[in-house]
């Protein structure tokens, strides 16, 4: 099917083990990029609608949280640079916003993706350099997302401009993409959490399952009173020892067919329950997003067709 379905986008130039590997060389259904690109552009979009814009004036520009002089050294150190870098004027910070606004609806909608990711991406590097405190590990993930979508065809399936293009050349031939932005996302996916892993297998309090009751007994951290949570004698140090376990063995987890989509099942539900338990912002979201290319999005396609057809006899 894929050798007759057209490939879209540059093919990488692969060493010999993995040219030979179906998992890095055989072409995948562009739905998978597209689901990130939605996703990271929805996020995006609420991020900067919710977070940014209605606090631009406290947390940018003369005599805010971001005053230019705050972080003038930061950009200073190794291969920092923002597009903002001395800017004070509010009037201009916020047309910024604005524009990174519309590059996430047109990431989002798919309208010239690849041109939208790469304004998204300059812009989020910027506002991260201007006003540093302000951002956590989720920008950090944005920021590697929007890298991706950018040197991909994105905007291959489920965009705005895909459709346009079908009007004017219909074809009834799904879109295939070359695999290597989701194989290298899954594989910083698989890094994010084993390094994270490792991280805390230092730490003592998480070798004893004492850590999870620390966050949810710090008025500082979580949402909702510990007294008021339903927990049961025990739980907290199991969610602990399941999470480091978890995160250990992900990279082990991943290799075994049977073992792999429980795993991510596992990792979708520690990331809605961090985003209900823990003033984390979006961070959650942004790591669920990851999680998006690695559902095999054909598939429902092939069910709805068949649900159609049954339907129609």
């Amino acid at each position: 099917m894929t050798s007759q379905a057209p490939v879209i986008g540059l093919a990488p130039l692969l060493p010999a083990p993995l040219a030979a590997s179906r998992w890095w060389a055989e072409p995948i259904r562009a739905e998978r990029l597209a689901a990130l690109r939605i996703g990271i552009g929805t996020t995006l979009l609420v991020d900067i609608l919710w977070l940014y814009l209605p606090r631009a004036a406290d947390f940018f520009g003369t005599g805010s949280l971001g005053s230019p002089e705050v972080f003038a050294g930061r950009l200073d150190v190794g291969w920092r640079w923002s597009l903002l870098a001395g800017i004070g004027e509010p009037t201009w910070l916020l047309a910024m916003l604005v524009l990174w606004a519309i590059a996430a609806l047109g990431l989002m909608l798919g309208v010239y993706p690849r041109i939208c990711a790469v304004i998204a991406w300059a812009l989020a590097i910027s506002v991260q350099n201007t006003n540093f405190y302000l951002h956590n590990s989720g920008d950090n993930v944005r920021q590697i997302a929007l890298f991706y979508l950018m040197l991909s065809p994105c905007g291959a399936a489920w965009s705005l401009t895909a459709w346009w293009r079908g009007r004017q050349q219909p074809s009834k031939q799904p879109a295939f993409v070359h695999p290597w932005p989701v194989r290298l996302l899954t594989l910083q996916l698989v890094a994010i959490y084993f390094v994270n892993g490792l991280y805390k297998l230092s730490g003592g309090d998480w070798r004893s399952g004492e850590v999870m009751h620390d966050v949810l007994a710090n008025v500082g951290w979580t949402r909702f009173a510990y007294a008021d949570l339903p927990l049961i004698p025990g739980s907290v140090a199991l969610m602990t020892w399941t999470t480091l376990v978890w995160e250990l063995g992900f990279p082990l987890l991943m290799l075994m067919p049977k073992l792999r989509a429980p795993t991510l099942w596992l990792g979708v539900l520690f990331h809605l329950s961090t985003a209900i338990l823990l003033p984390l912002g979006l961070f959650p979201i942004y790591m669920l997003c990851l999680y998006l290319p690695l559902v095999p999005w054909e598939r429902f396609e092939r069910c709805s067709r068949r649900i159609d057809s049954q339907a129609m006899s």
